[in-house]
């Protein structure tokens, strides 16, 4: 039986051939808009999730050592810190994330293996517990130890299996610290039963899904389960959980997503309510695929049969692998740099392929919107499932994460390195606007949208035979330095006929404005693409484009009696070599 679980598990024995075949197949996107480059190298010991405490600064923390690297902008400053950690199988370090508050309480949280010994180790016996603790950085380490604020320990009555340990933690919109851990191999038949592996309707396994704590270690009082009568069911978010390397908030909604490896049957991609059961260890995949295996004992189960707390509901997954890929980071691409039909995709990898999947979100963001023949959401074959693949040989990606420049980072857990994912054409919204005195704005938006739906109108605030001419002023900072090109996108219209607009672009040399593009508004949209010099109009110090929209009335022609312009598209597309 091949299972999926070993995402992390048997890397230990096959590191040195991975990371071979790494570095001899290069990583492939799909999409020809979209590049990939090394951000960082150089780590060691294979490293598994990072956390950003700064633009550009992040801490990564590495499985096999437990130690904790600092790297800002791309290059390895030092080591943070060192932990003793238990590394047989799936063991080691786990998950880091900075606190909300990072940049003024500086607390890191960490989820490690902790070794008895005081050093790393890969005897099973010397595995305490998997533990989540609090450290705070003070510019260059982490220290100030504090916790365990929860603890996952050996226990003799149950199963402790090395593998199924989980480990990404992250922070909710709510404030609270989540993580999730596997199951550990607990809860079996014959015996063996557990509430979470619902396999029994009392006794907890203390692991197997998705916890909620407070900052501080303490149980909120609104989640799910703390109505019941055993208190180790107070910190579950969602139980049913086999194991799972992936979890991410969708920055958009602020729900919690994650996917869970399968044994012989089903991997899954899961929006994760409040109390949901996600099935395990008697569903995997969809309820109505009845899926049989091992430790189901080949029976077919539904969601009737499982172990329903109060407040607890099965939801299935929002897509599925019928044959087990061994699914690992999962993420959102939201940023505005992407291409504009890539924003709303939900990105998730896998270690047995070293594929990157992308799938897009309904309005809702609740489902996937998939071709017809994966309407069932799952891929039975290699044909359904390669409808989804973003890109080729990327490793083993455990984490992948947003930075601050818009740009995506990807964990390579086999390589050790971080990569970065970029458009090859950056489309930047305006950074800053400004209104010449005497212009007001009306209407809403956020500052330009590419749709009709939202505009930003401007307008002079006067109702006169003599309007006065509008200057709207936007300012946009690249990312780099050294752009191929630079296309600046315009689409306007006005509540009269006949109204002249000029696009200039502040030139550099001169330190002035300069006239690139003159139309005519109406009430239709015009819309206008204008090429901008780099050598003349980007600022080399503060990486700035600065354009103005001028709407001039016509002397001696009949003018509306308010001159108003809606700006439906404002846009720099910035082509990098």
């Amino acid at each position: 039986m091949v299972e999926s679980h070993r995402t992390m598990a048997h890397l230990v024995a096959g590191v040195a051939l991975a990371c071979g075949a790494s570095a001899a197949s290069a990583q492939t996107l799909l999409d020809p808009r979209l590049r990939v480059s090394v951000w960082a190298s150089g780590f060691s010991s294979n490293p598994t999730t990072f956390t950003w405490i700064g633009p550009g600064e992040m801490l990564v923390l590495q499985k096999h050592n437990g130690r904790v690297r600092w790297v800002k902008d791309g290059v390895i400053l030092g080591d943070a810190l060192d932990l003793p950690v238990n590394i047989d199988q799936e063991r080691g370090g786990l998950g880091i994330v900075a606190d909300p508050d990072f940049a003024t309480n500086g607390f890191v949280y960490i989820y490690y293996s902790k070794s008895t010994t005081g050093g790393d180790t890969n005897v099973n016996a010397s595995w305490l517990d998997n533990r989540v603790e609090r450290y705070t950085w003070n510019g260059a380490t982490l220290g100030n130890a504090f916790g365990p604020l929860v603890a996952f320990p050996a226990d003799p009555n149950q199963g402790n299996g090395p593998n199924h340990d989980g480990g990404v933690l992250r922070f909710g919109p709510d404030g609270k610290l989540y993580g999730q851990t596997g199951d550990l191999n607990r809860g079996r038949f014959g015996g063996k039963e557990r509430v979470e592996q619902n396999t029994a309707t009392s006794g907890s396994a203390s692991v197997g899904g998705i916890f909620r704590i407070n900052a501080d270690g303490t149980i909120p009082p609104d989640n799910p389960f703390t109505g019941e009568s055993d208190a180790a069911l107070h910190l579950w978010w969602s139980y049913g959980l086999r194991n799972g390397f992936g979890m991410s908030f969708d920055p958009v909604t602020g729900e919690l997503w994650n996917t869970e490896n399968g044994s012989s049957s089903y991997d899954e991609v899961c929006r994760v309510p409040k109390g949901m059961n996600s099935g395990w260890l008697k569903i995997m995949g969809p309820d109505a695929r009845d899926a049989t295996y091992f430790e189901n004992g080949f029976a077919a189960f539904d969601a009737s049969d499982l172990v329903h707390l109060a407040n607890s509901t099965y939801v299935d997954p929002a897509f599925s692998f019928k044959v087990p890929v061994g699914i690992t980071a999962i993420g959102f691409l939201t940023s505005k740099l992407f291409p504009h039909d890539l924003q709303d995709r939900c990105l998730f990898a896998d270690n047995n392929l070293k594929n990157l999947y992308a799938a897009p979100l309904d309005g809702a963001r609740a489902e996937f919107v998939l071709p017809p023949s994966l309407a069932d959401r799952v891929a039975d074959d290699a044909t359904e499932r390669d409808l989804l693949r973003l890109g080729t040989n990327f490793g083993v990606v455990t984490d992948l994460q947003l930075g601050a420049d818009g740009y995506l980072y990807l964990m390579d857990h086999t390589g050790m390195r971080v990569l970065q994912v970029r458009p090859v054409t950056d489309e930047l919204d305006p950074a800053a606007w400004r209104l010449e005195p005497g212009a007001r704005t009306d209407g809403a938006s956020e500052a330009a949208e590419a749709s009709d739906d939202v505009a930003w109108e401007v307008s002079d605030g006067v109702i006169t035979r003599r309007p006065r001419p509008l200057r709207i002023g936007a300012e946009f900072a690249l990312n780099a330095a050294n752009p191929l090109a630079l296309v600046a996108q315009v689409e306007t219209r006005s509540i009269g006929p006949g109204v002249p607009q000029q696009i200039e672009a502040w030139n550099v040399a001169t330190q002035r404005f300069e006239t690139v593009d003159v139309a005519v508004l109406g009430r239709d949209d015009v819309a206008r693409t204008v090429a901008l010099d780099p050598a003349l109009h980007l600022d080399p110090v503060t990486r700035a484009v600065k354009l103005r929209l001028s709407v001039l009335p016509l002397p001696g022609s009949r003018q509306p009696p308010r001159l108003a312009v809606r700006i439906d598209l404002l846009r720099l597309d910035v082509t990098y070599p």
